[in-house]
């Protein structure tokens, strides 16, 4: 705020409760104000703690239980190589690998 919007305004207070109520009615602004900031203070202190009490349950949970020591998966590697398989099959043995095709072949051999 500049110090014309600043005097504009207690010109308007002045004029509107005159100059003996004005001491009163600043200082009982004052105690509303800082009512209202100790009740938000106070809200936000409280929504902190409730977000923040299922991470520290969590994290003492994991200090009680040491993580246990396991051996490096192979899993990547393994899906590359399933992966590299799957490129190598050609449609003919798709086609074969199929179980229509195996149902329509048994199918063919019963019937001659």
């Amino acid at each position: 705020m500049s110090m014309t919007e600043i005097a504009l305004i207690l010109v308007i207070a002045v004029i509107l409760f005159g100059p003996d109520d004005l001491p009163v009615v600043a200082r009982t602004l004052g105690k509303m104000i800082f009512k209202v900031r100790k009740f938000t203070d106070e809200v936000t202190r409280e929504f902190k703690s409730t977000l923040s009490a299922p991470n520290g349950l969590i994290e003492n949970a994991l200090k009680d239980y040491p993580p246990k020591d396991h051996p490096p998966e192979d899993k990547p590697a393994q899906s590359k190589k399933i992966a590299e398989d799957e490129e190598l099959l050609s449609y003919q043995e798709i086609e074969e690998s199929s179980p229509d095709k195996q149902v329509n072949q048994k199918d063919m051999q019963a019937g001659e």
